[in-house]
C-alpha cells in the first residue's frame, strides 16, 4: 500500500501542499521578479508607484516570512489588512498585484476557494506576461484542482510559458489528470516537473512520491488482474 492511493488521499494531499508550500511559492516569485524587471525597471516603477507602496510590500513580505507558528491571529489580520490596501490604493501595478496574490493565499489557507479563484484571475487578467501572472496561473490550477474542476485547471497549464515555471505547471497538470483517471498521462507530467525541478536545483521529493505512488497503483492493479 502506499500514502496516496485513493483520489481523496490525493486531495487531501493536494491541500497539505498548498499549505506547506504556498508562502515560499509566493516568496520565490518576489525572488524570480525582482531577477525579471531588472533593476533599473525596478527603479522606474519605485518612482511611479510611490515610496509608500514600496514601504508597505517590504512590511508584508517580512511579516509572511515569519513563521507559520509564530504568527498570531492578530498577525494573520494585520496581513490581510495590509494586503487589501497594497491591491485598493496600487491598483493593476505590481504592487497591487502582489498583494491580489497574497489576499488569494490567505483565502484558500481559510478554504475559501472560490474567493482564492477570484483574486487570482483578476491578476491573471491585469497583469502583462511574466512571474506575476505565470505565478497566479499556476496558483490558480491548483485552486480548481480543489474544486473539482480539472478540465479548467488543465486549460490553464496546458502551455509552459517559461522554463522556470515547468516543476509547478506540469505538477499541477499532473494532479489534475491523476483525478481525472489518467494516470499515465499524470505520471508523464510529474516526471517532467521533476526533470524540470531537478534543472532548477528544486526539492523534488513530493514528486517523487507521487511518481512512487503511480508506480506502486499500476504494480497492484496488474496483481489484482
Amino acid at each position: 500500500m502506499t500514502d496516496m492511493r485513493t483520489e481523496e488521499e490525493q486531495v487531501e494531499a493536494l491541500k497539505k501542499w498548498w499549505a506547506e508550500n504556498g508562502k515560499s511559492l509566493l516568496l520565490a516569485v518576489v525572488i524570480v521578479a525582482g531577477g525579471w524587471f531588472g533593476w533599473n525597471t525596478y527603479q522606474d516603477h519605485q518612482q511611479t508607484t510611490g515610496e509608500s507602496a514600496s514601504l508597505l510590500y517590504g512590511q508584508l513580505v517580512q511579516k509572511i516570512a515569519q513563521p507559520a507558528a509564530q504568527q498570531t491571529d492578530a498577525d494573520k489580520a494585520e496581513m490581510e489588512a495590509m494586503a487589501t490596501q497594497l491591491k485598493s490604493e496600487y491598483g493593476s501595478s505590481t504592487y497591487g498585484q502582489f498583494g491580489a496574490l497574497f489576499l488569494a493565499r490567505f483565502a484558500a489557507d481559510a478554504g475559501d476557494f472560490d474567493a482564492a479563484a477570484k483574486e487570482l484571475q483578476g491578476v491573471i487578467a491585469i497583469a502583462e506576461e511574466g512571474p506575476v501572472k505565470y505565478t497566479a496561473q499556476a496558483r490558480l490550477a491548483n485552486v480548481l484542482i480543489q474544486q473539482q474542476k480539472y478540465d479548467d485547471a488543465l486549460a490553464l497549464v496546458n502551455t509552459v510559458p517559461d522554463p522556470a515555471y515547468a516543476p509547478q505547471f506540469e505538477e499541477a497538470k499532473g494532479d489534475a489528470l491523476f483525478l481525472k483517471g489518467d494516470a499515465a498521462a499524470a505520471r508523464a507530467a510529474y516526471l517532467r516537473a521533476q526533470e524540470a525541478a531537478q534543472n532548477l536545483g528544486l526539492n523534488t521529493q513530493l514528486l517523487q512520491r507521487k511518481i512512487d505512488n503511480l508506480a506502486a497503483s499500476a504494480t497492484a492493479e496488474q496483481e489484482d488482474a
